[in-house]
């Protein structure tokens, strides 16, 4: 099994902020609740199969991919002036944990269309406090934790070699519109998925054998009232 590595900034912050952990166990509590089918019996009865988007196992693999990392202390975030943020940290974690928030420059990002209607026009940037490494081969793709799109904030994304840079720096986010609250420490604020770098070329497959190969496919998978993909063809992801 192959072992992505975490670096902590220093030794004194290892107690002290959340720790990067499984996705797995971020999972939001809108899917939680989320009943598995709607009158399963009815639709069984009439050749369907009722299933809801709680057994969508393509946006459970997705959800629960790579690692979390969380909010390293609370911060209260004032969106409410259209020009400028606001925000402050606990008074006592300042000394532990200095420059947890940091800011780009407008010029930065000045041809990035923010969609203002949602999001505040300036940058918001947090240390995780935590590094990221991989072996070799494998790269680290940074994104906005999946299908979270209830909190107040969207994470920028990226892409890391990691096995030659462990990654480092600040993660920049956009601030929902005239957010004034709290981000509770843990928060889930970016989600991290090891990929193996390959090279790769296209090919557009013959349309007489792609209607050949699909139509099997389409039998097969609908052979089944539920769970025939995550019977016949999902593959098993471990994250630990």
């Amino acid at each position: 099994m192959k072992k992505i590595k975490f670096y902590p900034f220093s030794e004194s912050i290892v107690d002290l902020v959340p720790k990067p952990s499984p996705a797995s166990r971020h999972v939001p509590d809108w899917y939680k609740h989320q009943p598995g089918s709607v009158n399963e019996e009815q639709a069984f009865s009439n050749g369907a199969g009722g299933a809801t988007i709680k057994k969508c196992m393509p946006v459970f693999d997705m959800m629960t991919a790579g690692y979390i990392l969380g909010f390293p202390c609370d911060i209260f975030i004032d969106a409410t002036d259209p020009n400028k943020l606001k925000w402050s940290t606990p008074q006592p974690m300042r000394q532990v944990i200095p420059d947890v928030v940091s800011h780009h420059s407008f010029e930065q990002y000045s041809h990035y269309p923010i969609d203002t209607t949602q999001y505040h026009k300036e940058l918001f940037r947090i240390l995780p406090y935590w590094s990221v490494g991989t072996p070799k081969g494998y790269s680290a793709m940074f994104i906005h934790p999946i299908h979270r799109d209830e909190l107040p904030f969207w994470s920028f994304g990226g892409f890391v070699d990691t096995d030659g840079f462990i990654s480092d720096g600040h993660f920049s986010m956009l601030i929902r519109k005239n957010f004034k609250g709290v981000i509770k420490q843990g928060t889930p604020f970016i989600q991290i998925i090891p990929i193996q770098r390959e090279s790769w070329e296209t090919e557009l497959v013959d349309p007489k054998e792609a209607s050949k190969i699909l139509q099997k496919q389409r039998v097969n998978v609908r052979a089944n009232f539920v769970n025939a993909y995550k019977n016949k063809f999902r593959s098993k992801k471990e994250f630990k």
